[in-house]
């Protein structure tokens, strides 16, 4: 069974009027450097929701802003999205303004904020299966092609963009890291894969990981992470898992997501694959997920 709609414990709560054209929001006719980070943290709390799910919230500031906040929003994920806008043409919101705040309450010590551009459109999951083969296909085209293009930028250090922990498919609900080289990560993931080959959940004739080239990766490909526009254009969304990784990484996190199947199978005949490589990132499954804090 090809499976297209979330769990209902996985569904993101929002408010309606998050997304009225004609909504009155917090920031409407306001400059947004006229707004202290004091009083921008509190609108998370009061602005209308657009998403919240877990450690984060998305909130409406106005009729062409958005601020994402929370202890799962870091400082990369920022970093990331301005480095796209550098020097690549995938659309992604721009970001107008971001900061972190202390926040010893939260997992990574710290709640993080990002204002950026509303982009006005359909998210991919509330409309794909409604949408005509052709432009499903016409969608997966644009999604491949961001793929290639993400996967032309060689980046020296591993992981997120400016540092800080990994996360991901591949790195526990945990995170992993910061790692500091190459040598570190190729360690982590080495160490996963003795651990499930001590207890036969991976063949013994795995070969150890061994990373030479690092790519910008977003590592969440998800019809819930595109936006698709009145001209059919996609956006790609939320980069909170993004950083430089293996290329295999892209096609290994969709070839696993236990959601909408088909999409996923259209944009993986598109894009380059790694055969070998992500039979050896499913081999530690074990160790990500029971064995995840060993």
């Amino acid at each position: 069974m090809h499976l297209t709609e979330m769990e209902p414990c996985m569904r993101p709560i929002t408010d309606p009027k998050s997304r009225d054209p004609d909504g009155i929001f917090p920031l409407c006719e306001k400059d947004l450097n006229s707004i202290t980070d004091e009083a921008l943290a509190a609108l998370l709390t009061s602005a209308p929701i657009i998403h919240q799910l877990g450690g984060t919230t998305v909130v409406r500031l106005s009729e062409k802003l958005i601020m994402k906040g929370g202890g799962s929003v870091l400082a990369s994920e920022a970093k990331m999205l301005s480095l796209i806008a550098s020097r690549a043409s995938i659309r992604v919101p721009r970001v107008h303004r971001s900061f972190q705040v202390k926040d010893d309450t939260q997992y990574f010590g710290t709640s993080g904020y990002i204002v950026m551009d509303f982009i006005q459109g359909q998210h991919l999951d509330e409309c794909w299966d409604g949408l005509s083969l052709s432009t499903q296909g016409k969608i997966a085209s644009q999604i491949a092609e961001m793929i290639k293009e993400m996967q032309s930028i060689v980046l020296l250090q591993p992981g997120p963009i400016g540092g800080g922990p990994c996360r991901g498919r591949f790195f526990t609900d945990y995170s992993a890291g910061p790692f500091m080289d190459t040598a570190e990560m190729e360690a982590w993931f080495n160490h996963k894969l003795d651990i499930c080959k001590s207890v036969h959940q991976a063949p013994k004739d795995t070969p150890p990981f061994h990373f030479t080239k690092f790519v910008l990766t977003h590592h969440d490909i998800s019809p819930r992470n595109l936006i698709l526009d009145q001209h059919e254009r996609v956006w790609l969304i939320d980069w909170a898992y993004s950083g430089a990784y293996p290329p295999v990484f892209e096609s290994a996190a969709l070839s696993t997501q236990p959601f909408f199947i088909d999409f996923n199978e259209i944009v993986l005949s598109l894009i380059p694959r790694y055969p070998e490589e992500e039979v050896q990132l499913d081999s530690i499954g074990y160790g990500l997920t029971t064995a995840a804090l060993a």
